[in-house]
């Protein structure tokens, strides 16, 4: 048949019908027969009527099972409306599902989306894996949430694989380019800067800095500041003492605020920085007068991570340094372990060598 009736087509094994209210689907449903039986198509039609007429006068529509009725859009508010967890993170995922989501399933039944569905868009969209991986987050809780609360049995997004790719090499700061950069800052950008290479701070960290966290020798970090406010935790939910190397120390003690606020970093009316967009300007236009290759100025962190195993800090102490779990700094900075190693962990490979089996022939 080249023309289906209006919102009944064939689907799998049978015909679906659907039933839509101002541009929604409101009722979708497959029967059994065959599409291209005149007696079954004129049922399937008969059936599409008995419900619109239902929807017209405002009538529940019930097959006995509430998920068909269910759609994905109101799933995704209901998941919103019941998730625990932080502020920013129920502000990622609802702006992930209004950018990639939304637009495709919102007025789809939360039983329609299928695995297909979600590989098609990912392949239409030129992100990293990184990316994809992140986007898929979310949407895979929606159905989590769908399959409690009974709308589903099976989570489409379980079986989408993003892919692989080979993380590029970070290209670190040189102790040169360090010393250039930081020349060319002054007043709170040169303070920010100094800090996130001397001690590794994400920028939310530093952000959220107060007075009362330094002690003279450390940085206590308890909160960040993200996604335009103050959180009282940190990405891991742990606080942790920082080392704050010596050269820094006198551009805390000597900052203008030491002693005019409780934030290190403070607006002219004494409030905190909700972003770090005046710190990143500076950034740019430094390495822009320098004639440096631009790098965002997270890579000051790694920067950090490399100085730290380069002087012999051992990886635990260093992650905990950075407020990493030892396998995460182990998957980042694997190869610069390797690299900062040398011959010295050759070396340990090789055991007890030649000495080894004079012992024992003896």
């Amino acid at each position: 048949m080249d023309k289906w009736p209006p919102g009944i087509d064939p689907h799998g094994n049978g015909i679906r019908i659907r039933v839509y209210r101002k541009g929604a689907c409101v009722y979708s449903k497959t029967l059994k027969g065959d599409p291209y039986s005149a007696a079954d198509l004129a049922a399937a039609v008969k059936h599409r009527e008995q419900v619109k007429s239902r929807v017209s006068l405002g009538l529940p529509v019930n097959d006995g099972d509430e998920s068909e009725n269910a759609l994905f859009a109101e799933v995704a508010q209901e998941f919103l409306e019941t998730l625990q967890s932080k502020y920013s993170t129920l502000v990622h995922y609802k702006n992930i599902l209004n950018r990639e989501w939304m637009p495709l399933f919102g007025n789809w039944l939360i039983t329609e989306p299928t695995t297909t569905h979600i590989k098609k868009h990912l392949a239409s969209r030129d992100l990293s894996v990184k990316s994809k991986k992140n986007i898929l987050i979310p949407l895979s809780c929606v159905f989590t949430h769908a399959i409690q609360a009974g709308y589903i049995t099976e989570n489409p997004v379980k079986a989408v694989k993003a892919g692989k790719n080979q993380k590029p090499p970070i290209d670190r700061f040189s102790p040169v380019e360090r010393a250039r950069i930081l020349a060319k800052l002054s007043g709170a950008p040169l303070l920010y800067f100094s800090l996130m290479f001397a001690t590794g701070l994400r920028p939310g960290e530093l952000l959220g800095l107060k007075w009362s966290d330094w002690d003279g020798e450390n940085l206590h970090v308890r909160r960040q500041i993200t996604t335009r406010r103050v959180e009282n935790s940190t990405k891991t939910h742990e606080r942790r003492m920082v080392y704050a190397p010596k050269w820094v120390r006198p551009l805390l003690t000597n900052a203008p605020t030491r002693f005019s606020g409780e934030w290190v970093f403070q607006t002219r009316n004494g409030n905190y920085h909700s972003d770090t967009d005046l710190f990143n300007r500076a950034w740019r236009a430094a390495l822009g007068s320098l004639k440096i290759e631009y790098r965002v100025p997270y890579v000051c962190r790694h920067t950090r991570a490399a100085e730290l195993l380069s002087t012999g800090v051992e990886p635990g102490k260093a992650a905990k340094q950075l407020g990493h779990t030892l396998e995460m700094f182990y998957r980042t900075y694997a190869e610069w372990i390797d690299e900062y190693g040398g011959d010295r962990e050759f070396d340990k490979l090789e055991g007890f060598g030649e000495s080894g089996l004079q012992t024992k022939q003896r």
